[in-house]
């Protein structure tokens, strides 16, 4: 039978607080005036809204507060098309929240905040059924717990059902409980170039080389200006970076990506190309607006005219 869904996001349902600051560090009491401020999803929630206008049906599993950033959240999924009705508004508690802050050379620091986020109890079997594939990130997996439990039992279930399973593991790999068994549970695996040497303590060849013969998981590296490497069947397929004009902030960049690859793969197009898309989806959302990124297929043209 056919899914409802292309994709169930799990989790880490963020709202983004960007300020701007001149340079780094910032020093304990002392006041830095941003010259403009943006509220908008990140995380997961930015890549559900990627995902939905690249033409993918999108459905988000998460709790969150019933707070004013909770409400700004679910208005912004749901105008991208994004279906909600599994996000669960907890009483008494708060959103889960970034504070971003990035400094005129384009380095940033996040403050967060996981709030809701950590008291996740379950997701629907049926909803499982009912998706191609489910993509969670590592933010919620460095302590055990209800979100904890509920991620690792809806990725041994979704990887028993043969969904694709994908796993941005993240900043905090090095803090991650039984990482290896959400990796195991997992047909793709992304990460980027010090989460890769992160995971592996060797520099970034032995790193690959040692990715390549590991499990049955795809291994995305996710390289910034020397674009990203596939690793498949103890292959290595490299895909070469887009030059990318007008950077406002690197910020979402990763997350951007994989809604690129996930929407290219899920629409047919083998690993390489997949790739690319998730290059120039990249591209587009650390140079533009979310709402400037135009379905797969023009994204695909772009990359074979």
């Amino acid at each position: 039978m056919p899914c409802n869904y292309d994709l169930l996001i799990i989790g880490d349902a963020v709202v983004d607080i960007s300020l701007n600051i001149k340079n780094f560090p910032i020093m304990a009491g002392t006041t830095h005036i941003s010259e403009d401020m943006e509220i908008y999803p990140g995380g997961p929630a930015a890549m559900a809204i990627i995902a939905s206008r690249l033409g993918l049906k999108v459905a988000f599993a998460d709790k969150i507060g019933t707070d004013i950033i909770g409400d700004h959240l679910v208005k912004e999924l749901e105008a991208s098309g994004v279906n909600t009705e599994h996000i669960i508004r907890e009483n008494g508690m708060s959103t889960a929240t970034s504070i971003n802050v990035v400094d005129s050379m384009k380095n940033h620091s996040f403050l967060g905040y996981l709030g809701a986020g950590t008291m996740l109890d379950s997701i629907d079997n049926k909803l499982i059924s009912d998706s191609k594939s489910i993509f969670f990130e590592g933010y919620n997996l460095v302590h055990t717990g209800r979100t904890y439990y509920t991620i690792l039992d809806t990725a041994r279930k979704a990887n028993l059902q043969k969904k694709q399973v994908f796993f941005d593991v993240g900043p905090l790999i090095s803090e991650i409980v039984g990482l290896d068994l959400f990796i195991d549970y997992s047909s793709t695996v992304f990460l980027n170039r010090d989460e890769a040497m992160a995971y592996s303590k060797m520099n970034l060849e032995n790193t690959i080389a040692m990715l390549g013969k590991k499990g049955n998981a795809d291994y995305i590296l996710k390289l910034d200006r020397e674009g990203s490497v596939i690793i498949k069947n103890k292959q290595t397929i490299p895909c070469m970076a887009l030059k990318t004009y007008g950077i406002k902030n690197t910020i979402g960049a990763g997350d951007a990506f994989d809604a690129g690859y996930i929407a290219a793969l899920l629409s047919g197009y083998k690993e390489e190309i997949a790739c690319m898309a998730g290059n120039m989806v990249a591209s587009l959302r650390i140079s533009s607006c979310i709402r400037s990124i135009p379905p797969i297929n023009e994204i695909i043209g772009r990359i074979i005219p």
